[in-house]
């Protein structure tokens, strides 16, 4: 591990790959092919680290590796730096020929007749070097390059320019803008960038494990992907803080020596640059118009002319806006001020700000130091538009200000009871959602004070707890049934709670639960939220209202959703997004992108303490599992779903459970052990009350039924469909209503039903059913005697198998193909067909990466990349990974799909 020079604390190597290769091409082969490179970027940003991964690399090839580090107390002693670089050499200057080691000797303070001057020192050192390389290539690699003494920066300038032909490298490091003595021209620099996002991400994650999401998402702000700043703004946090059970200032405090290396440099500016820098530290827009918060024109430009003078905001050219050079800097301003000077920042800013609501309410809250309801009003105003802009995190901060300044508990509580509510909703923060919570109820006792309070406890007990439904649903049954919302729909707390207490009914499976909820629905005046109705009409009882909730056209609204959230957005709707995007994938086809997604799905589920749906994204394992022939991991997935659910009370989640079983039966030819899991989802004279999952398991419970000699059951069961007119809901169900009916059709109206099945509008854009539909279609032609019509159906049938992977179907396809007399399916023998997604991981397994690798690469579980080279092996004909090069260079162009 090295040190980094700009901040003295050890930084991991994280998300720097990219720049190292970068570093090492620009250097040459071996890294020592006689080029200089200079690198730099702003402080903290990990020059050091990268030039000693450079170093180390070197190292392990057979170079020899000089270093030195400028040093300021050092700067005005001559050739100091050079003494660094040269001493692992000191034995050499013995031997050197003529009088290059008596000046080198004199020039290093090891004696001599008299002071050499530069050039005897230039040439001494060049000799030396070349000597050295000789033997074995040479890199020298000096960090800290503006505080070398200008000696050394003037003898390694000449040398780093005249290393062509031979076997000697320089790297040295300084940091933009630096003034130095070292002379640049013609030497090729390189910029090293911030850490992105996902890097930063990761930074955090390894430093800083335990994080919560909200402080989290506070230190990448202010951070701005800086290695230094992401780790030093938590460390200068306490315990809670971090942990987001107390609160956050508006800028993020630094350590006592961090805060004092950054407040050294700009303790010699006038007190207008100082006040200057102060509001536009407190602002943090750029906005250019923070300088008439100042003092008159003439003083404002002088005040920003030294601060860009020393290098501690750049001016946009094109739009005018201030930035700070330095994401630290902000920090080491604001605590460098004292409480006079920022409360009369924060209220010239508030008077600046009259047209922006949102800022103009944050400023006057950080300039007010005692209770203010009407400024507290502003706030909570202010909260409740960043809620709905979507940003929670802003929202919570400024609801939890102006509770702060509420001087009635009510007040106080209701504002704290929402802040907790978005901690625990959007931001997926349990243990800021539990301590705001605490604090809401210690300021006003009264439990039917706040909707939201409920709706909070429930997300807590559910995703915090042991998950217990009865509790959540006796809890916000009470909570709606006693509040003061008058069932009005414009009510957003009405609504929030109702949502809640939807996902309860849905998730307990049970119809005696949707009692209440619906009587409230009923109530609620003018009219429910569309968005609400809709969602309950598709998670309720879909056959008997008719809906089937979102539409395949919500696909573009969900991936909008899903980039948001994986931005740090709204962390329940994410999921929910997930949830709709994994379901339709399914049904389409999309079974490699549903993997991805369920995968993401659980990883945020667990780090955005949204652990109870993730019984629904492993039910999604399990389906993606069981159709591609992996039983055993499908029942297992299924069996940890049960045992977490039973004990919940989370009836729904077993039926689902269920569902997956039921495929991997009929995968596995267990039509017995299919038609009892399918039963058990919905009985068979009936379509289930309150189960939506019930209608995409009746074609399967159909099947299930015929197979195992339950005519009068499978038949019964497609009245019912046909009764609650399920294939007016969505275009899917009205393929798996019309393949159910194909299946029970007596042999001389098959044909004709089966045909309809095919020709259902849409039924091409959901393969697996169509497939399905067509290897039954396929069977009772062959058993009717019309080989050549059916052999048509198993040869479309078992295409679209094989390429979705459904390997027991794909078979059973290929069986009856054999029984029609034919051993193929048509197919180029030795043609392969692989997605993008399985080469992709062909490419990087081939290329030496372990699956933990991959998936880190591609945001996938080592799990699924391990599913997916176990089906790649055979479609290539192969056994192993060593086979994989040879295995991808052997196939056609055409080959990836």
């Amino acid at each position: 591990m090295q040190l980094d020079a700009d901040g003295g604390r050890p930084l991991e190597m994280v998300g720097r790959a990219r720049q190292l290769r970068e570093i090492k091409a620009l250097l040459g082969q071996g890294t020592t092919a006689g080029r200089a490179l200079l690198v730099s970027g702003e402080p903290g940003v990990g020059k050091s680290m990268l030039l000693g991964e450079v170093g180390r690399a070197a190292t392990g090839a057979g170079s020899r590796v000089l270093s030195a580090v400028g040093v300021p107390f050092e700067t005005e002693l001559a050739y100091a730096g050079l003494h660094q670089l040269l001493v692992p050499l000191n034995d050499r200057f013995e031997c050197m020929a003529g009088t290059h080691g008596e000046v080198l000797r004199g020039a290093l303070g090891y004696g001599g007749d008299s002071a050499p001057v530069g050039r005897e020192v230039t040439d001494a050192v060049t000799f030396l070097l070349r000597q050295v390389a000789a033997e074995r290539p040479v890199l020298m690699v000096v960090d800290d390059l503006a505080r070398l003494d200008r000696a050394s920066s003037a003898v390694l300038g000449f040398v780093a320019r005249r290393l062509w032909g031979s076997r000697i490298g320089f790297l040295a490091a300084s940091r933009s803008g630096a003034e130095t003595f070292f002379g640049r021209g013609g030497l090729t620099e390189y910029e090293l960038p911030p850490l992105d996002r996902e890097a930063a991400v990761d930074l955090l994650a390894t430093r800083f494990p335990g994080l919560a999401a909200s402080v989290r998402d506070r230190v990448l702000d202010q951070a701005q992907g800086n290695p230094l700043a992401l780790v030093e703004l938590p460390a200068a946090l306490s315990g809670p803080q971090r942990d987001a059970l107390a609160d956050l200032p508006d800028v993020l405090p630094l350590s006592p020596r961090v805060r004092n290396l950054h407040a050294s440099r700009v303790a010699g500016l006038s007190a207008e640059a100082r006040r200057l820098l102060l509001l536009l530290a407190l602002d943090d827009s750029g906005d250019p118009g923070v300088l008439r918060a100042g003092s008159g024109a003439p003083e404002r430009l002088t005040a920003l002319a030294a601060a860009e003078w020393n290098r501690l905001v750049t001016v946009d050219g094109t739009n005018r806006r201030v930035a700070f050079r330095h994401p630290l800097m902000r920090a080491a301003l604001v605590e460098s001020s004292t409480l006079t000077e920022r409360c009369q920042a924060h209220r010239a800013l508030a008077e600046l700000r009259a047209e922006a609501p949102e800022r103009r309410a944050w400023h006057l809250g950080s300039a007010t130091l005692v209770p203010d309801e009407r400024i507290g009003a502003l706030l909570e105003e202010a909260g409740q538009r960043a809620a709905r802009r979507g940003d929670a995190a802003r929202a919570v901060s400024v609801l939890t200000r102006a509770a702060e300044l509420s001087p009635r508990p009510a007040d106080r509580g209701r504002r704290l009871a929402r802040a907790a509510f978005l901690a625990a909703d959007a931001i997926g923060d349990l243990r800021a959602a539990s301590e705001l919570l605490d604090r809401a109820r210690r300021a006003d006792p009264d439990p039917t004070a706040t909707l939201l309070a409920a709706a909070t406890t429930a997300l807590l007990l559910l995703n915090g707890g042991d998950g217990d439904i009865d509790m959540a649903h006796r809890l916000l049954v009470e909570a709606v049934g006693t509040g003061t919302h008058g069932h009005d729909a414009e009510d957003d707390a009405l609504v929030e709670a109702l949502r809640m207490l939807r996902l309860v009914c849905w998730s307990s499976g049970r119809d005696a639960l949707w009692e209440p909820f619906h009587t409230v629905l009923d109530r609620v005046r003018p009219t429910a939220a569309p968005l609400l109705s809709a969602c309950v009409e598709a998670s309720a009882d879909p056959s008997r209202t008719g809906s089937a909730g979102r539409r395949e056209s919500d696909r573009d609204v969900a991936w909008r959703v899903v980039r948001q959230g994986r931005q740090g957005g709204h962390v329940r709707r994410h999921v929910d997004a997930l949830m709709h995007l994994c379901s339709e994938d399914f049904a389409a086809g999309r079974w490699d992108e549903a993997g991805t997604l369920a995968d993401e799905a659980l990883r945020i589920c667990e780090e955005r303490q949204h652990s109870f749906l993730s019984w629904y994204f492993e039910y999604h394992q399990a389906l993606l599992a069981a159709v591609h022939g992996h039983l055993e991991e499908s029942r297992s997935l299924a069996d940890r779903i049960t045992h977490w659910a039973v004990p919940r009370g989370a009836l729904g989640a077993v039926a689902f459970a269920d569902h997956a079983r039921v495929l991997a039966e009929l995968g596995a030819g267990d039509y017995e052990g299919a038609y009892r899991n399918a039963a058990a989802i919905s009985p068979v004279d009936r379509i289930a009350s309150h189960a939506p999952h019930a209608l995409t398991a009746s074609m399967d419970l159909v099947e299930a039924a015929m197979h195992t000699l339950r005519t009068a059951e499978a038949e019964a069961h497609v009245r019912a469909m046909r009764e609650a007119g399920v294939a007016e809901i969505s275009p899917r169900l009205a393929l798996l209503v019309a393949g159910a009916a194909a299946l029970v059709a007596p042999d001389d109206g098959a044909v004709g039903r089966f045909e309809q099945a095919l020709a259902v509008p849409g039924a091409q854009r959901r393969p697996f059913d169509l497939a399905r539909i067509r290897l039954a279609y396929g069977q009772r032609l062959r058993r009717m005697r019309c080989v050549t019509e059916a052999r048509a159906q198993l040869v479309a049938a078992a295409e679209v198998f094989e390429h979705l992977g459904a390997r027991p179907w794909a078979d059973r396809a290929a069986g009856e193909l054999r029984a029609t007399g034919r051993s193929r399916t048509g197919a180029k023998h030795g043609s392969v067909t692989l997605t993008a997604q399985e080469q992709e991981i062909a490419a990087l397994a081939a290329s030496g990466l372990t699956n933990k690798q991959i998936g880190e690469r591609l945001h996938l579980s080592p799990r699924t990349v391990g599913s997916h080279l176990y089906q790649l092996f055979p479609k290539l004909g192969i056994a192993s990974r060593a086979a994989l090069r040879d295995a991808l260079a052997s196939l056609p162009p055409s080959a990836g799909s």
